[in-house]
């Protein structure tokens, strides 16, 4: 099988253990500074982790809710796909995630940026559930783990004077910018199969 095929088909399976890891790391580098931004970039790369597990671990689903409901393709894996599902998850989370956390100073607008795409990605999981009247995999850690991470980390970093109103603003608009490029890679292939079928 190849590298990036085995990938694609078994990441979600190394997150329980990823999270016990990065959990562990986490108490031992940060227990006494909690509140610095690399504590906190490092923070969230473990809630993220923590979601994924409810989207495509346990209980799962979060591809074939997408096709099925968003979608309506009668296909569990089109579009969005079990590659394109670890190529988001693994290379636009996971990544930026953890350069933010590794070089908090340099990157610290990509650690941020990421603070509001996940606040955003939240948001998105609930207005989801409230459309379809039904939970949709990721509900969960979104209302218990991302809203009040999120808004408490905006929230101390504008009370220690390191955010202003402005750029939250900014940063809660970045979030949803960010949406975009996964929103395509699932969307574009779609209705282009769609403006196709007809002909």
């Amino acid at each position: 099988m190849h590298p990036l095929a085995f990938i694609s088909d078994n990441w979600q399976k190394w997150l329980p253990a990823l999270i016990v890891i990065c959990a562990i790391v986490w108490l031992v580098l940060f227990r006494s500074a909690p509140t610095s931004e690399q504590a906190i970039f490092t923070a969230m790369l473990v809630i993220y982790m923590i979601h994924q597990n409810e989207e495509h671990f346990w209980p799962g689903g979060f591809r074939q809710f997408a096709n099925a409901r968003v979608f309506k393709s009668g296909d569990a894996d089109w579009p969005v796909t079990e590659g394109g599902v670890a190529l988001v998850n693994i290379g636009y989370v996971w990544l930026p995630i953890a350069l933010a956390a590794l070089f908090p100073g340099p990157l610290r607008w990509l650690g941020l940026g990421w603070v509001g795409l996940t606040l955003i990605n939240a948001i998105t999981h609930i207005a989801t559930t409230i459309r379809f009247r039904t939970y949709n995999p990721g509900l969960i850690t979104s209302i218990v783990l991302f809203l009040p991470f999120t808004i408490w980390a905006l929230w101390y970093e504008h009370a220690h004077g390191m955010l202003t109103g402005p750029h939250i603003a900014m940063l809660l608009v970045a979030g949803v910018l960010l949406q975009l490029p996964v929103a395509a890679l699932f969307v574009v292939p779609y209705r282009r199969a769609r403006e196709i079928r007809p002909a």
